[in-house]
């Protein structure tokens, strides 16, 4: 099947070479951006791991916002897979190979949309979901971080990952419509990490009194 390609726009180009010469100001800069581009999903199945064991292990809206990311991600991923199977578009280090700092190697597939940044905003609107939205305001921050972290190690034009932002969020905006239609994934997950419902808490507070 062919795909049809995608043409580099002049606002591309522009900041493009902005933020990617960004990687001529400092070597601790680089070292920076290179683990966020690369390292972005382990960073957030750390934070999934942490918001989900964090103690006490009882059934909240933090935990029930965790599952909704996880799902908002995927279904971003998914969303990306399928325009990336109908459209192509050489990332700037094919395009311009003698004009990038690429600081990171890659396969030279399509760069449109950025699965990081799709999966990043997906994450970070999930999120919100929790308690105090502290969770989801810190996500949007380190989304957005990931997705100029990838344009500055060279990987992506700059509307790559805005567009996968805007499947990102609209990605979490759908899952958060539909959460009730998840609420059987929230509790296998409560029944297989064995969290407890949240007024066995007070039941065992009322005990000790």
């Amino acid at each position: 099947m062919h795909r049809q390609t995608i043409g580099i726009t002049a606002f591309d180009k522009h900041w493009f070479h902005i933020v990617n010469g960004w990687t001529q100001i400092s070597p601790v800069l680089n070292d920076l951006g290179k683990v966020l581009a690369k390292f972005a999903p382990e960073i957030w199945l750390v934070v999934f791991v942490v918001l989900w064991f964090w103690p006490p292990r009882v059934q909240s809206q933090t935990r029930k916002a965790v599952v909704y990311a996880v799902v908002a991600g995927v279904l971003a991923l998914v969303i990306n897979v399928i325009i990336g199977h109908f459209y192509y578009r050489p990332r700037p280090f094919v395009y311009e190979p003698l004009l990038v700092h690429q600081l990171l190697q890659h396969k030279p597939d399509t760069s449109f949309p950025s699965d990081h940044a799709a999966g990043s905003f997906a994450f970070a609107v999930g999120l919100f979901y929790a308690s105090k939205k502290r969770e989801g305001i810190f996500g949007l921050i380190f989304a957005a971080t990931i997705a100029v972290a990838r344009v500055f190690v060279g990987l992506h034009w700059p509307t790559d990952v805005l567009a996968g932002a805007t499947i990102g969020v609209i990605s979490g905006l759908i899952v958060l419509a539909l959460r009730r239609q998840l609420e059987w994934l929230v509790n296998l997950g409560y029944a297989i990490f064995r969290i407890r419902p949240e007024r066995s808490r007070y039941r065992s507070r009322m005990r000790m009194d």
